[in-house]
């Protein structure tokens, strides 16, 4: 009897550990299943982009998620801002504020009237994501836009302009090594392919550094870099297909 009932244990104890090991898989599963889903982001406006008015101030908004989930843990959320037919130098780059829920908000007022854009910069999970908006903000002809869009070229003879994202650390140590990503679109699409370059120079000096780039994923460029002195510098990112052409700028405190 006591032979058969410690059988009976150890059989009931596997039993228990083996459902036990199942549960924890699946689970396990789960995590890893809803971790590989894409995070998307929906950019919005408070009121909505059609009825944006100049002189008065909206929001912008950007709806992280992944899967169902809200992701209230985005490594950057940044909204470039500009109005139609600046130069990317011109453009500016606003950090997001988060405002739970998996949105992340700026404010703005425009004091003239006209087509903007805007592009919310979100990295999270180790993935990046670049949406669009196009903004009619105030009384602007409509008709007139669409003809100058029509005559428009940004060399690719579909009117898509080529954007750039450069990410790179505020302040950086002297002597070591971090890592510069620059993200490359052709519109709402990754650009591939491209001749991408980071120039980099200490302000003040004349001399430029060139750094070649490697494409580590579609529409993301790569490269690493270290500072032997102290000071402020300026990195550029390039970008460079057929006859697209763009370019970034960030200021970086090497310490």
């Amino acid at each position: 009897m006591k032979r058969n009932s410690l059988w009976m244990t150890i059989t009931l104890g596997s039993a228990l550990f083996l459902a036990a090991c199942g549960t924890q898989n699946e689970q396990d599963s789960a995590e890893t299943e809803e971790m590989m889903q894409p995070v998307e982001v929906e950019l919005t406006t408070e009121p909505g982009k059609d009825e944006l008015k100049d002189g008065e101030a909206f929001t912008i908004q950007a709806k992280v998620t992944q899967g169902e989930e809200n992701v209230d843990d985005a490594k950057e959320v940044e909204f470039e801002f500009w109005k139609e037919g600046e130069e990317s130098d011109d453009h500016e780059m606003i950090e997001g504020e988060s405002q739970g829920e998996g949105i992340y908000s700026i404010e703005k007022t425009v004091e003239e009237a006209g087509i903007y854009y805007v592009i919310s910069h979100v990295t999270a999970r180790d993935m990046h994501t670049m949406p669009k908006l196009e903004l009619t903000i105030g009384d602007v002809e409509k008709t007139e836009h669409a003809h100058e869009e029509e005559g428009h070229d940004h060399g690719d003879g579909h009117g898509e302009e080529a954007t750039g994202h450069l990410m790179v650390p505020d302040t950086v140590k002297k002597e070591e090594e971090f890592d510069l990503t620059g993200h490359a679109k052709h519109g709402e699409e990754p650009l591939t392919e491209a001749q991408v370059r980071f120039e980099i120079w200490k302000d003040g000096e004349e001399k430029h550094e060139f750094i070649d780039t490697s494409e580590e994923g579609e529409g993301e460029y790569k490269a690493s870099h270290m500072f032997s002195e102290a000071g402020t510098y300026h990195v550029k990112l390039h970008i460079e297909k057929g006859e697209l052409h763009t370019h970034t700028e960030k200021t970086v405190t090497v310490e």
